[in-house]
């Protein structure tokens, strides 16, 4: 072999890995479900792959599911039920919007009724799928769009007999 030929394959080699860095780091990445909070839609220890630039073109729209942080540096995945300058409540397992009931065809359970709450600007309010088990909005309040990491709509299980699985869900 001759040297520019290894200095070729050398040097795609490298613009390879930079691209890979590039999309990795600026585009997408893989997020960890960690807990039951997100029941059915999402199992402990699913693998999601996380969109990080649609929320940089878009905003976030009602039961995209997210994954974002929290003051304290803890990374949650949950699903955006309320989106800023909306008042929301839950009442006789009902979600209402704006005095408008909103159906979750998601859930797999009851819900327990909140207060009436009008979420700020600039703010989502978020909740797990398994409401039950899941700390979230109720409990620390409405979340800074800016918080939001990414926006999931892949789920990718761990290498299962070889083969990757993955399910898209809405």
């Amino acid at each position: 072999m001759n040297k520019k030929y290894i200095r070729n394959k050398l040097l795609v080699f490298i613009v390879a890995c930079l691209c890979l860095f590039v999309i990795r780091f600026y585009f997408f990445s893989l997020g960890k479900v960690d807990g039951q909070s997100m029941n059915p839609t999402l199992n402990d220890q699913d693998y999601v792959l996380l969109n990080k630039v649609s929320y940089k073109t878009g905003e976030p729209k009602r039961f995209d599911i997210i994954m974002f942080t929290l003051p304290d540096n803890s990374v949650l995945i949950k699903r955006v039920i309320g989106l800023p300058g909306e008042k929301i409540e839950h009442k006789n397992n009902n979600l209402y919007i704006n005095g408008s009931v909103v159906k979750e065809p998601f859930l797999m359970e009851e819900t327990d009724d909140f207060d009436s709450l009008t979420i700020p600007v600039g703010e989502i309010f978020v909740m797990g799928d398994n409401r039950d088990h899941s700390t979230d909005s109720r409990v620390f309040g409405a979340i800074p769009i800016s918080h939001i990491l990414g926006k999931s709509s892949i789920k990718i299980w761990p290498l299962n007999g070889g083969e990757i699985t993955y399910y898209i869900f809405k």
